[in-house]
């Protein structure tokens, strides 16, 4: 079920998010998609993520990253 990127991160904040089917704005941001798995566990959404043959996904941490956790934008 498609889902803004707002209601995603309402719903599941404090957790690992693993997006697919993307919707993108005009400047390329993904504003909404599929939420595929949501999880306390960074590990859990990344092992997700490799068992995928989506093409799209997406990973995010829905609310304030916890210490100790850095990002990398592609």
């Amino acid at each position: 079920m498609y889902m803004s990127m707002d209601e995603i991160q309402k719903k599941y904040n404090g957790q690992w998010i693993y997006m697919i089917n993307l919707i993108e704005d005009e400047r390329g941001q993904v504003i909404g998609g599929e939420v595929a798995a949501a999880s306390d566990s960074r590990k859990k959404i990344l092992q997700e993520m490799l068992h995928s043959d989506n093409d799209s996904i997406y990973i995010l941490y829905a609310g304030e990253m916890p210490a100790g956790i850095g990002g990398i934008l592609l």
